[in-house]
């Protein structure tokens, strides 16, 4: 007899189950075991499984996360059978509606409870968003279900024959199932056997129920009593308590050998193991883990998937909060591999798939867990002569956890005066003007800062007096110096022994060993030695070791021909050593990295799950890691969390403001004033006025001839937001800076909190969304509104918010909303204002106490991320695109092809687009619903975010051709959004396969195209349609970004021609399902010759153009690879969403804006040359943009390379401070000026060319004369 098994778990006690009762009654029992993934993903034959499911003597299914795919296959397969069927469906949703009909056990058909619980109306929508709702909708569901059966089953033992017997069966199996383990599974299968398929068997026993949730230990056994338990553990006081909670019921199997592992590890320690059902998690924790009221764990390990309250169904996330602060204890989530095998995780490049990805590390990230460190996954082992896959621990794995999860430990019960801490600082290019980069923050005050806070909580530290960057010269302690002595880099550094470091290295596994030497060499290569010394440079401050991260060596002319395809060498020598040095001869406590970012979470390794051979995890090891990191950028702060094992503290921005006119752009402003006035006063001036208008606007190289959109480009600069400076942890802004702050905020509507500046301008009768979109005919108008936003927000801060909405003069109902609109932006003042928690939590995590979480992105468009000094994590993947960011991506598309159409007369056939992992994450998915839009599919989610449904809008909607677009993804997207590439992948195979004229779908057309070009390559026609249809290309497995960065940033590159093949070879790989990564590199350049026009995103205020390396890499890197596979460059637009109304314009125009708003405004470079030695090093990096982006698009004007000349190097003043900010660094602008020359994008004139040498030799004798 044959019987089939659908199910979401592995149930190797089920096996051995149906294995004993073979053995014991010699029956004669084929027992087939399928998971619904398997069906869902194509894994096995389709016409097999069907098959088995109709040749079954009866099917048992549960249907837990399965995807549309299997629903339809089982349903379509069993119902018009007469087989036995039984249901295991939990009763709500698709799956149980159409399941629960198949149901036939003896005469108890499931029809009917299909129809009762549809019948039943619930409270909440079947969309509903709301975890809460939806879990009170399951819960509400299955107390109906059961009371229905429980009906039935007291009928049942009254008269225990017929519908009320088997009805009464029907329970006990999904009692059995319910709770499982291998004595509920063998009464199961006697009760199936022996009921339904006639096989004499002794009467099945009462399934084995236990709490919801209870205490299990390997030795122990069984508690629902704490206390009892603790006594019979023999709890210690004097030992830390660890908690671990783990999945009871029929999840239970999967955890218990983990189990038995972690608490076998975690020697000389109280152990309270909990398990749960996965939806009671927090009333376990509040029950178990805590004695008296108190909590009593030092540590808490979570093997359980999704989110802490309620599971798969969500729950109140703040609930979780709330418990996990009142612990007080770090949270370890162990990354669970529930139906992957063990062996292709190792081979794996990626490491854990998108759906454990999503499930095991995002999810619980977002309630503050840390080090997603693969603990178990499938094997296969021997039951008797079967072979049975199960759930086992990874004994190498399951120790890293346990080593880091007892140094976490100790730093809770060490004293403070005693811990021995790294702080290290990031150093690229290596040299003597680049120590500490970081992403706006000044990173010497910021370690002044904690260094005396360590000291003032009982630290030994010993805080140096002078400047910081003054001791690391004067000791000549840098990676690799140009400058300074080499002697005195020698004799000042630590150094590690190269015998020592022999002995460790020849002990890792030999492909780390042989991956190492075939790029730098034998131990202990040539970076940073000396004879058989490695260098260490740091400096030592009590216990406190201040050291420079190992930087790469730079590039040299010879290593570009590799520099398009080796992207992934490991980590050198010296690298390795550091590291090494720090754990086991200094003996580090913990160690913190310091700004954004280094480089030792990009090393080479999975991208998520590390094992033992990745380089994250060997550099590492077992020391406790704190990580500061720039709010804004949750995307690379994952990597680091997820694969450097970082505790993340977010830091905030410097502070805003505006960026106001300067010099001639105010000469120029006060003209166009004076021809409004007159307009008015004096007409038969105007035309003069005019005149002198544009000449003045084309001295500053406006391209504009219309004197309304030439005061419209003013008032944008005017008003652009820039930052001031850079950030200092924990300081605080002063009160100019809290009013621009509040200002900004409430530009902006807010849900139904409206933009103070909309509420003035509706009082001026003015429509103010057809304003924003016609902002030139109204700069007069929004310029007085913008005044009257500045002069409230300074009265409600300076005497009160009463007085500032009195003030406003305003009618009745407009008063109320302004009242409205300041109270809540004093609330988000409140928590802009204090940057105490970012030292507060350092000192937090120095003493392992649990750091909370808290969202990443931009402080003025979402505030609700304040305040930082959290655990920094991305937003959640399931929920992308939103709503909003769909709409505004609709936006964007509509700009771009209107952009396009006025440009060319015709829609492009192909756009090419860039997804960032932070653009996404802090925007929503504005450019997932841009790319979207362009394809015409929308997004369903009345399934819930596991699988939104994808719908074509008709062509007559649409009301345009449906437009082609290649996708170019960088690595963290890649990591961050899985879930986004099957969805967009599933978008674009979709429309392919629509029948509608190739004329009107471009997608359609190109992909029977691209078919063509493949029909030659001897694949299978299901791979050959996937990569005829994928557009989303990317870097390779493990791979981040492009190898463009170190070429621009090295200066070893030739020609635009050797950056476009860089490019290609970098972001050549497709990403489509079941093709992760799939290099093809002619169907690449196929699709990027179709590309008529490149679209990107403008999302953060602190970043313009110019300000981030990534946009010359990707947005340049991809127009530059179009221009040189089809000869022509393409048109080139930004999005800029951090406006109050999307604006969508050429690149040039948006690259200048940031050029006069930043790098040449007066302002902004004071606020920078503020912050001694780190100012010059940030205007030198957009120095370096600006030479990017013109080797990558051309659009950086000639007038551009002399002004910064000028502004910079020929006007002294300028000059002699930016030498006593950095000499270094100054220097290096010298060059990088005269590299724009001599690449021709700047045609310098001979006077500019002898001033520059000038310059050049002044800065370098000062050097000279000063070392």
């Amino acid at each position: 007899m044959k019987v089939v098994v659908v199910s979401p778990i592995l149930v190797p006690s089920l096996i051995k189950a149906s294995e004993d009762l073979k053995d014991e009654f010699g029956l004669n029992l084929d027992l087939r075991i399928y998971h619904p993934s398997q069906i869902d993903n194509e894994e096995v034959v389709v016409d097999e499984f069907t098959g088995d499911l109709k040749s079954a003597d009866a099917v048992l299914i549960d249907l837990m996360g399965a995807g549309g795919q299997a629903i339809e296959v089982i349903s379509c397969s069993l119902k018009d059978e007469k087989n036995v069927v039984v249901s295991l469906v939990v009763p709500m949703g698709r799956a149980f509606q159409q399941i629960m009909p198949l149901t036939r056990l003896g005469s108890f058909q499931g029809g009917w409870l299909a129809e009762r619980m549809a019948g039943i109306k619930m409270k909440g929508r079947p969309d509903d968003e709301d975890p809460e709702a939806l879990r009170r909708r399951m819960n509400k569901g299955r107390r109906t279900m059961e009371m229905a059966l429980k009906m039935v089953q007291a009928g049942g033992k009254v008269l225990p024959v017929g519908p009320m017997k088997d009805a009464g069966n029907y329970i006990k199996f999904t009692r059995y199932w319910k709770y499982g383990g291998q004595e509920n599974y063998r009464n199961l299968l006697i009760l199936l056997l022996g009921e339904y398929l006639h096989v004499s068997l002794p009467p099945a026993k009462d399934p084995i129920e236990r709490p919801d949730f209870g205490l299990y230990h390997p030795l122990h056994g069984y508690f629902e009593d704490l206390e009892e338990y603790l006594k019979k553990s023999g709890f210690d006081d004097r030992l830390p308590t660890i908690g671990i909670l783990f999945y009871g019921g029929r999840y239970f199997d999967q955890c218990k050998s983990t189990v038995e592992a972690i608490v076998s590890s975690l020697r000389k320690a109280n152990i309270i193991p909990v398990y749960s059902d996965g939806i009671n998690n927090l009333h376990a924790m509040r029950r178990f883990f805590f004695l008296n009221g108190q909590p009593i764990t030092d540590a808490l390990v979570n093997l359980t998937m999704f989110r802490l309250n309620g599971g798969p169904l969500g729950g109140n996330h703040q609930l979780s909060r709330e418990i996990l602060k009142e612990i007080n204890a770090p949270l370890f989530t162990p990354a669970s591999m529930l139906k992957r095998e063990i062996g292709d995780w190792m081979r794996s490049p990626t490491g854990l798939n998108p759906m454990e990805t999503i499930m095991s590390v995002i999810w619980p990230e977002l309630d503050g867990s840390i080090e997603p460190i693969p603990c178990c996954g499938v094997d296969v082992m021997q039951n008797g002569s079967r072979s049975v896959r199960e759930v086992v621990p990874i004994p190498e794995r399951v120790n890293r956890i346990c080593s880091r999860i007892q140094n976490k430990i100790k730093l809770k019960n060490k004293p403070d005066r005693e811990k021995r801490i790294g702080l290290i600082i990031y150093s690229y290019p290596p040299g003597e003007g680049h120590l500490g980069g970081a992403s706006y923050l000044d990173v010497f005050k910021s370690i002044k800062c904690l260094l005396k806070r360590m000291a003032e909580e009982g630290f030994a530290v010993d805080v140096p007096e002078g400047k910081l960057h003054d001791l690391f010269e004067d000791l000549a302690i840098v990676n690799s110096g140009q400058w300074l002595c080499a002697e005195e880099t020698l004799k000042n550094s630590f150094y590690f022994s190269a015998g020592a470091y022999r002995d460790y290295f020849y002990s890792l596994p030999e492909e780390m060993q042989d991956d190492v030497t075939s790029a730098w060499g034998d131990a202990p290569g040539t970076v940073m030695t000396s004879g058989e010394k490695i260098l260490i440079p740091g400096i030592e401050l009590g216990n406190v070791f201040l050291g420079v991260q190992p930087a790469r060596p730079p590039l040299k002319g010879q290593d570009l021909s590799g520099a398009s395809h080796d992207k992934t060498k490991p980590p050198h020598h010296q690298y390795i050593a550091f590291y090494r040095w720090l754990e086991t001869v200094w003996r580090a406590d913990a160690i913190v990295h310091v700004g954004t970012h280094g480089l030792a979470e990009f090393t080479k390794g999975k991208e998520v799950g590390m094992s033992a051979s990745c380089f994250p995890d060997l550099l590492i090891g077992d020391m406790p890691h704190l990580y500061f990191y720039h709010v804004t950028n949750a995307s690379e702060a994952v990597i680091a969390k997820r694969r450097l094992y970082a505790t993340i503290i977010s830091h905030n921005n410097p502070p805003f403001t505006s960026s106001d006119l300067y010099e001639d752009y105010v000469l120029l402003q006060n003209l166009i004033d004076e021809h409004g006035e007159a307009k008015v006063q004096n007409p038969e001036s105007c035309s003069r006025i005019k005149e002198r208008i544009l000449a003045a606007a084309q001295a500053l190289h406006f391209e504009e001839n219309d004197i309304d959109r030439i005061h419209d480009e003013l008032y944008e600069m005017k008003r652009s937001i820039i930052p001031k400076g850079l950030h200092v942890l924990g300081e605080g802004y002063e009160k100019e800076d809290l009013k621009r702050f509040l200002e900004f905020v409430l530009r902006y509507d807010r849900g139904d909190i409206k933009s103070i500046n909309r509420i003035f301008a509706e009082e001026d009768g003015l429509d103010y969304d057809s304003v924003l979109m016609d902002r030139s005919s109204y700069v007069p108008q929004l310029a007085e509104v913008d005044r009257r936003c500045t002069s409230i927000v300074e009265c409600c801060l300076e005497r009160s918010l009463d007085e500032a909405v009195e003030e406003s003069a305003l009618s009745s109902e407009r008063r109320s909303e302004l009242r409205e609109a300041l109270r809540y932006g004093i609330m988000l003042l409140e928590s802009y204002s204090d940057n105490e928690a970012e030292i507060d939590n350092f000192i937090c995590g120095l003493r392992g106490e649990f750091i909370e979480q808290g969202d990443g992105g931009d402080i003025i468009r979402s505030p609700e991320i304040l305040p930082t000094g959290r655990n920094l994590t991305q937003f959640d993947p399931t929920r992308i695109p939103t709503e909003n960011a769909f709409k505004r991506g609709e936006e964007i598309a509509r700009n771009t092809l209107s952009e396009h159409l006025e440009r060319n007369g015709c829609h492009p056939e192909s756009i090419g687009t860039v997804l960032w992992g932070f653009e996404t994450t802090k925007t929503g998915g504005e450019t997932v619903g841009q790319i979207l839009s362009y394809l015409g599919v929308r997004i369903e989610r009345s399934r819930g975010t596991w699988s939104p449904k994808l719908s074509v809008v008709p062509l007559d909607v649409l009301g345009r051709p449906r437009i082609d677009c290649l996708v170019n993804i960088c690595g963290f997207f890649r990591d961050m959004f899985p879930n986004l590439l099957e969805l967009l992948d599933q978008a674009f195979d979709l429309v392919a396969g629509l029948d509608e004229p190739l004329e009107l779908n471009y997608i359609r057309k190109h992909s029977m195209e691209n078919l063509e070009h493949l029909k030659d390559k001897g694949l299978d026609p299901k791979t050959t349609r996937k990569m005829a249809n994928g557009r989303i290309f990317g870097p390779q497995a493990g791979e981040y970004g492009t190898r463009i960065l170190p070429l621009i940033e090295d200066s070893i590159w030739k020609t635009e021609d050797e950056l476009a093949e860089v490019f290609i070879q970098s972001a050549n790989h497709l990403y489509a399902r079941d093709l992760h990564a799939c290099k093809l590199d002619s169907l690449y350049r196929d699709n990027l010759a179709r590309v008529k026009l490149v679209s990107q995103v403008r999302d953060s205020h602190d970043r313009e153009i110019i300000d981030l390396d990534h946009y010359f890499e990707y947005f340049g890197g991809l127009s530059n690879a179009v221009r040189r596979t089809c000869g022509v460059r393409p048109q080139m637009l930004i999005s800029d969403t951090t406006g109050e109304a999307i604006r969508t314009e050429d690149l040039k125009s948006s690259v200048n804006r940031g050029i006069r708003t930043r790098l040449l405004n007066p302002k902004w470079i004071d606020g920078m040359l503020e912050h001694d030695y780190h100012g010059a090093q940030q205007i030198v990096k957009r120095v370096e943009n600006a030479l990017g982006l013109a080797a990558t698009t051309h659009i950086v004007d000639n007038w551009i390379w002399s002004s910064v000349a000028e502004r910079y190097i020929f006007d002294d003043m300028t000059r002699e401070r930016i030498t006593e900010n950095n000499r270094f660094v100054a220097a290096e602008l010298v060059e990088r000026l005269v590299e724009a020359e001599n690449r021709g994008y700047w045609k310098a004139t001979d006077e500019e060319k002898e001033k520059l040498r000038a310059a050049y030799l002044k800065i370098e004798g000062e050097i000279e004369d000063s070392i």
